[in-house]
Parts: C-alpha cells; structure tokens; sequence
C-alpha cells in the first residue's frame, strides 16, 4: 500500500514542536546549577506539572500504540492497566508520598538503602537500570519508530530508534528533570488534544452511533471483565495481577516517582499524583475505544500496532474538511 505522505504544514507542526523542546532544553539548562538542580529540578515542580508529567511518561508512544493496537485486537479489557492506576495513585498520594519527601531523598533505591541495607539498594539499582532500559525505553524507542515507518517506509527501524534516542537525549542531558518535565508537559498536551480528535473522528465515522458499535463489535470486545480462561486478562488478573504491577510501576519505579521527588512540597506531589490519575481515567474512551471502533472501517491490518498511525493518516488528512467530509464508507472498501 502507497504510504501517507506528510504536507508542508504537517511538516511545519513537528518543526515547531521540536524547536519548542529544543528551547526548553536550553533554557532549563541556564537554571541547573548543581545535583539536585539537575535530578530533581531543585524541587521547585509545582502539581501541574507534575501530574502532566506522570501522565506523558506513561502514556508515551509506547502506550498509545500498544492501546490501540491491543483494543483493536481482543478489546476494551486492556483499559484495565489504565483506571487501575487511578486507584493506585491515590494510595500513593495518601501513604507513601510522604515518606519519599520526608525523607528528601534522590532515588527510591536510596530510601530502600536507608530502610534495609546497601544489598536491597544495589539490587533495586539493578534491577531498575535494566528494566527501565529493555522494557520502557526500548519500548517508547520502538513504537515511535513505527510510527515514523507509517509516513516513511524506506527507514531502517534501528536508525530510526537511535535517532529518537538522541534527541531525547540531548535535551534530558541538557537540561535535566526540569527539562524532562517541561517537555512532558507539551507531550501531553499534544498527546490529549491529539487522542481526543482521533476519538471524536473515529466515533463521527459511525455517525456518532453506539448502538452501532456495540452491534458490530463481539460483546467480549466491549467487556472490561473477561472470562477466567482468557489468555490475555482474566477477572482474577485484573483484581490481582494489575494491582501488583500498578504498585511497582507507580510507587517504587524510579523512572515515575522521580517527577514526584523534585516537587516543591508533599501537597503539591500530593495533587500531582491525583491530577495524573484523573488523567488516566480518560484513557479508555480517547485512546482504547479508538482502536475498537477502527475494526468497524478499517480493513484487518496484519500488524495491530499499526492501528493508531492508520486513524491519524485516514482521518486526519492534511486538506480534508472536518467529519462527515470524505467519510470512510466501510471496512472492505479502504485501499490502501
């Protein structure tokens, strides 16, 4: 299939929102003047952006291709990582935030040096440093990739990857978490504005009918509890499994909790956390049910993960008019 070519304003966009990230950067970098300047933005980070942050480190590209992907092939169940982490949040705001602040510590593995000893510290140090390498940054580093292979076929998936890591990179050594922070709170934005549109686009495709869906979409499809011998989330998986993977993501994960650690009081770590898993509850409506709804006008596509880029390229062309305006007629009838 021909792949979606990228207009001049498209272009544009993504030039300005690299400039954008570049100048945060730079400018962060002036007002980083020592370690904890740099590792955790001289506590100065109000709620907001904490809580923005929280929510864009998790809702990376990996997260929102993955969504989509995974709802388009056995369901809305997936959206079960994401309101768990609402509930999961508050506890962290009410119990363990205060004992992270107080005891003005830099990384988690330190708090569990000081509350056990040097071995729980160096293993959690492990532990973390691979994790957050080969499963999260690997991850982000490959889904955005994907996407980027939608526009332009002809690039190499691992030259691509080392890109990304590069810009990322250079801003976050500029700058440190301010840098990071800052650039999360942009990443979210567009992340929302961006998610909501597909939302809205994919839902005026069946003329904004939910009869329509729940008609043409297998009931376990729209099913937040799954049978107990489902292979991908089973009710016992999501009442236990879930939980426990919330707690380490959100509460003990240095790549999270450190957005929480430079903020300049509990109260405000407090609303930051809270904000972000206000955030996470409209995950399922903006970026899962998406990826069902295409089943409905997209043809089967071979690679679920393809799903998100294929919304954004078909319903968001560059000079189309707003819904309703070149209307995908039905999922046979796509070429690509």
């Amino acid at each position: 299939m021909p792949a979606p070519s990228l207009s001049t304003l498209d272009l544009a966009v993504i030039g300005v929102y690299f400039i954008l990230v570049l100048y945060i950067g730079l400018r962060m970098a002036k007002r980083t003047h020592s370690g904890e300047d740099f590792f955790l933005a001289g506590r100065r980070l109000g709620w907001v952006p904490v809580g923005f942050s929280l929510f864009a480190s998790n809702i990376s590209s990996t997260t929102l291709v993955g969504l989509s992907g995974a709802a388009y092939t056995w369901g809305i169940a997936v959206s079960n990582y994401e309101w768990m982490a609402a509930f999961v949040l508050v506890f962290f705001a009410i119990f363990i935030i205060p004992y992270y602040l107080n005891a003005r510590i830099t990384t988690v593995p330190e708090f569990l040096g000081r509350r056990f000893d040097r071995r729980s510290r160096l293993y959690f140090s492990a532990l973390t440093l691979f994790s957050n390498i080969v499963v999260d940054t690997a991850g982000t580093l490959f889904a955005g990739a994907i996407v980027l292979k939608v526009f332009y076929p002809e690039l190499d998936l691992f030259t691509t990857c080392l890109c990304l890591a590069l810009v990322s990179g250079l801003y976050t050594a500029a700058g440190g978490l301010a840098a990071v922070v800052y650039t999360d709170v942009l990443q979210a934005l567009v992340l929302l504005i961006g998610a909501c549109t597909v939302s809205y686009l994919s839902f005026a495709q069946l003329d904004f009918s939910w009869a329509s869906v729940v008609a043409a979409t297998p009931p376990q499809k729209l099913s937040l509890m799954l049978p107990l011998d489902d292979p991908n989330l089973p009710w016992l998986g999501t009442l236990v499994g879930v939980p426990i993977l919330g707690f380490y993501f959100w509460c003990t994960n240095q790549f999270i909790v450190q957005r929480v650690l430079g903020a300049r009081s509990i109260a405000h770590a407090r609303w930051g956390a809270l904000f972000a898993g206000f955030l996470k509850l409209a995950v399922l409506y903006i970026m899962v049910l998406p990826g069902v709804m295409a089943g409905m006008f997209l043809p089967v596509l071979d690679n679920a993960d393809a799903v998100f880029p294929m919304l954004v390229t078909k319903l968001l062309p560059a000079r189309a008019g707003w819904p309703g305006h070149g209307r995908l007629a039905g999922r046979h009838h796509v070429q690509y």
